[in-house]
């Protein structure tokens, strides 16, 4: 399992809606197409997201990436992004 989570600060609470609404209806289903696991989307504050994407390895990783390369260039362009990824070390079930 590979995680790749991505902060994101957008300039204002309308550009936030505008690309989240973009991710869930066109991104995350073609992204979960292309082999992505999982994807979720956590807001932080009004103009703040985190998301989070499981895949099988770091190739579907970088596969799903390069999938979005233009549209993360144009997100980054008037927003803040920090991007945190890497495999999965250690996991946990309930007792």
């Amino acid at each position: 399992m590979y995680c790749r989570v991505v902060h994101i600060k957008f300039v204002s609470e309308i550009q936030m809606k505008m690309v989240t609404t973009y991710m869930e209806h066109t991104m995350l289903p073609r992204n979960l197409t292309a082999g992505q696991i999982s994807g979720e989307v956590f807001k932080i504050s009004e103009n703040e997201v985190f998301t989070v994407s499981k895949h099988k390895n770091k190739t579907s990783a970088d596969k799903v990436m390069a999938l979005m390369q233009k549209e993360l260039q144009e997100i980054a362009a008037g927003s803040k992004m920090t991007k945190l990824e890497g495999p999965l070390l250690i996991t946990g079930s309930p007792a």
